[in-house]
């Protein structure tokens, strides 16, 4: 799955989406039937088991938020099947064999996406938009996806330096793991690089609370190797000066944390004075109230504010709906709304700067809030400390030091993906979510003793009854899973279509798209989009309004407001412009806003006086907003002042000859079909106005 995409399709983590249903589904019906040859199917469901239907009930709950239940469904389907993965491996991983075979499976995957990563920036492959670090995308999408992939991977996977007796296979997991972390801090991204920070300080601390000091007597020359593997990514990527301070700092800290397990081994009562420490430290250092300086300069040069106004405007929606929240998948239907909400408090006065519709809050547990509520966070947050205390009741039952090892780095994978979803969104990456679920499952599999008392066996009717369960649920989500996959192909087809101006086929296409799909959202936008430039304004408003509860970016507010004011409803359009003009909008966005504001006065009671208001005021944001100039003509005309209207015509006209040499400059080169179709809409709408402003020209007296 980590390696799985599809060109034809939209979006890498869609298809991944669609291929863990379908191979899921596969998986279920063969345990079914080994089940069925053996007469039993034995379960075995850990003191976890509760977490899962948990989830699932509050996912239900949250449908009071409004939230189109199809987007609740969607997303609920993917906890129940990621749940399904973790009981597999649980069951499955029962002796060293099963734990090599899926932690090498995991490599492999890894050390590809990283490889197929690296040939793109090398230029080799052809990858991203752009040169360089963009072009890094490999079979996740963007250099971040792939970096936090790499980064959960990395120390569950260091197990293959115990396992494995032979050297040569020792030896290739000992490159595998130095490949997966230089790849890791190659993507650059410094919350990838903070989740391995914290997975090595869990590590360390653990290992002085449960020493493991037998495995390094027995094989110290791989273990020395290793260290000297794991260095040299940080010195050769970071440069040996900034490398050297940060393997200092490493050392400092993780050193101190080694003694304090140690010192907490000996003194049980020890661990309230440092857990209060630790608590105070995080308090001080949270980045939005820092005293320390070199931590506000990095949160603020890693996007930390971009961050802050998705984690406040998550913070609105939990107040709206503090105990079920808004829905699960709600939070990027429902973040333009939102947005102006914060916008308007005293907290969003200190944001003055645009920021584009975000899917996702970078921050799992805010998005958790807003859209599960209290009753959610409570599941999350027990579900996780539930875990800790589990693992360290294993870890502290554990007499082999060598599986001892393998469950502290077991919990350090587990600790890096718990941190980087303080700013980032493992847990709706597939990739991701399968690197969780696995450290997860594995920690708590039969290879380090029983699961916590909760086996399951079915014999005879229970048996067939299950197994039909297993079969037609799996059946069920594989044929909507390929439905949805071939709606998204559909619409992947007609959008190019749209770009190459072929509308009819487009709008066909787009149909298409919208039937296939179990819960139609961007195919509905871009449907409507279809429907608009056919004419059809009555078809366009409608698939418009339905995308207002399922996607609403910020270009779906001017196309319905535009359709609005063609069909005589000003004040709808007006709604919508000004909620629009409430988010902060990025500046094309907002001119577009403020012109059609302007045209609704002019064909709304024929205001000529607050139109041209609004026009001078789009001029002074942007002199070369060429619309504006040519309704500022047309009043001028209609008001019978000829010689100001020539010269806001004469000045449109040369900002039109201008911007379409411009553009047929951009067509010289080569483009991707979006941009094309961009250019192609640009170059026609400016013909067209050409052709107006020199007719209108002629017959000026």
């Amino acid at each position: 799955m980590p390696l799985f995409f599809l060109p034809g399709n939209t979006e890498y983590g869609y298809t991944k989406t669609i291929y863990t249903l379908v191979f899921v589904s596969g998986l279920l019906a063969l345990w079914g039937a080994e089940a069925l040859l053996r007469r039993e199917w034995r379960l075995e469901l850990t003191r976890l088991w509760p977490l899962l239907p948990a989830l699932l009930a509050v996912a239900l709950a949250s449908l009071a938020g409004g939230t189109p239940a199809c987007v609740v469904l969607q997303s609920a389907a993917l906890i129940l099947y990621f749940g399904l993965v973790y009981f597999l491996i649980v069951g499955a991983a029962r002796g060293d064999r099963e734990v090599v075979l899926l932690l090498s499976a995991l490599l492999a995957a890894g050390v590809l996406a990283g490889l197929y990563g690296l040939l793109q920036y090398l230029g080799v492959m052809r990858g991203g938009p752009g040169e360089g670090l963009s072009a890094r995308i490999s079979t996740m999408g963007n250099r971040n996806y792939l970096g936090g992939f790499l980064a959960y991977l990395l120390f569950p996977c260091l197990i293959l330096l115990c396992r494995p007796r032979r050297p040569w296979a020792r030896g290739l997991a000992l490159m595998g793991v130095g490949f997966t972390l230089a790849m890791a801090l190659f993507v650059q991204q410094a919350g990838v690089r903070l989740g391995l920070l914290l997975g090595s300080l869990v590590l360390a601390f653990g290992l002085g609370l449960w020493p493991c000091s037998p495995i390094w007597r027995r094989d110290w020359p791989w273990w020395a190797a290793t260290g000297a593997t794991l260095l040299a990514p940080l010195l050769v990527i970071l440069g040996p000066g900034p490398g050297a301070v940060a393997l200092a700092s490493l050392a400092i800290v993780g050193g101190g944390l080694y003694g304090i397990g140690r010192l907490l081994r000996r003194v049980r009562w020890a661990w309230v004075p440092v857990l209060l420490s630790a608590l105070v430290a995080l308090v001080l250092l949270l980045p939005p109230t820092t005293p320390i300086g070199a931590v506000r300069e990095a949160w603020e040069r890693n996007a930390g504010r971009v961050r802050a106004w998705d984690w406040w405007v998550g913070y609105e929606m939990w107040k709206d709906h503090p105990l079920t929240g808004i829905g699960l998948g709600g939070y990027k239907i429902s973040f333009v709304p939102y947005k102006a909400d914060f916008l308007a408090t005293p907290q969003g006065a200190a944001y003055q700067f645009p920021i584009l519709r975000a899917a996702q809050a970078h921050n799992e547990y805010v998005q958790v809030a807003a859209e599960l509520g209290i009753l959610g966070v409570l599941v999350l947050l027990g579900g996780i400390g539930f875990s800790v205390y589990l693992l360290v009741r294993r870890l502290s039952t554990q007499e082999d030091p060598d599986k001892r090892l393998e469950l502290l780095l077991l919990g350090a994978g587990l600790a890096t993906v718990l941190l980087h979803a303080g700013v980032s969104f493992p847990w709706h990456l597939p990739a991701s979510s399968l690197a969780f679920v696995t450290g997860l499952a594995l920690a708590f599999s039969l290879r380090y003793g029983p699961c916590g008392g909760f086996p399951v066996r079915l014999r005879g009717a229970g048996l067939k009854a299950a197994v039909l369960l297993a079969v037609s649920l799996g059946l069920a989500a594989s044929v909507v899973g390929v439905r949805d996959l071939l709606g998204d192909r559909y619409l992947l087809a007609g959008q190019n279509a749209l770009y190459l101006g072929e509308v009819p086929r487009a709008r066909e296409l787009l149909q298409r798209a919208v039937a296939m799909d179990f819960c139609p959202r961007h195919s509905l936008y871009w449907l409507g989009i279809a429907q608009l430039q056919s004419g059809d304004l009555r078809a366009a408003q409608a698939t418009f309004r339905r995308c207002l509860s399922r996607y609403r970016p910020e270009p779906l507010y001017i196309n319905l407001a535009s359709v609005d004011a063609e069909l005589g409803e000003y004040q709808e359009a007006r709604t919508l412009l000004e909620e629009l003009l409430a988010t902060r909008p990025n500046r094309d966005t907002e001119l577009g806003a403020r012109y059609l504001l302007a045209v609704i006065d002019l064909k709304d009671g024929g205001d000529y006086v607050s139109a041209e208001r609004r026009l001078k005021e789009i001029l002074k944001l942007d002199p070369r907003f060429e619309r504006a100039l040519i309704l500022l003509g047309d009043i001028a005309r209609n008001t019978y002042r000829y010689d100001e209207a020539k010269n806001y015509y004469r000045q449109a006209l040369g900002v039109i000859e201008r911007e379409i040499s411009r553009l047929e400059r951009e067509l010289s080169r080569p483009v991707t079909p979006e941009e094309y179709g961009g250019i192609r809409a640009d170059l026609l709408r400016l013909s067209q106005e050409r052709e107006k402003v020199q007719e209108i020209l002629a017959q000026l007296p």
